[in-house]
């Protein structure tokens, strides 16, 4: 009867130990899980404070962080001289309404429906194959387009 006696205690004592354990771990995993959510927040406020600051525009070049806005604005400069180049490469440009992309050809916006003040010109190859064509007028028209580029009529 001792035997069952002291191996229902070690059973007991190790199943306590076992709860506990887990109790800990899960508390130290919920705890965790609470401390990576404050520091997302951290670094949302952060990052927001710091684009606040740079769009601004008032900021000292003598500065560690004046001269990182200043890159920015070199960044920035670049990435939009390579999209001007992916335009020319694809024979379209951007539309001064929405800043969608859209032929050189069209008069229209295939995104927005605005007329496009630019004198049309032919491009050189289409950037994709229209497949459908407009109600109004005819014209073929792009897959994604939501309006004709030559009458701007909204597609149906």
């Amino acid at each position: 009867m001792a035997l069952f006696d002291k191996l229902g205690r070690k059973i007991t004592t190790t199943t306590q130990s076992m709860v506990r354990g887990t109790k800990d771990f899960t508390d130290i995993a919920r705890l965790n899980s609470l401390i990576t959510d404050e520091e997302q927040q951290i670094g949302g406020l952060l990052m927001q404070i710091g684009k606040l600051y740079y769009e601004a525009g008032e900021y000292d070049s003598n500065t560690l962080i004046g001269q990182m806005c200043i890159s920015l604005v070199a960044l920035h400069e670049r990435i939009a001289k390579y999209q001007a180049e992916i335009r020319e490469i694809k024979g379209s440009k951007k539309c001064p309404s929405c800043g969608g992309d859209v032929s050189i050809a069209a008069t229209f916006c295939g995104n927005c429906g605005a007329k496009l003040l630019v004198a049309p010109v032919a491009a050189a190859e289409p950037v994709s194959k229209p497949k459908k064509f407009c109600t109004t007028c005819g014209e073929e028209l792009m897959d994604d387009a939501t309006f004709c580029i030559s009458c701007g009529q909204k597609v149906e």
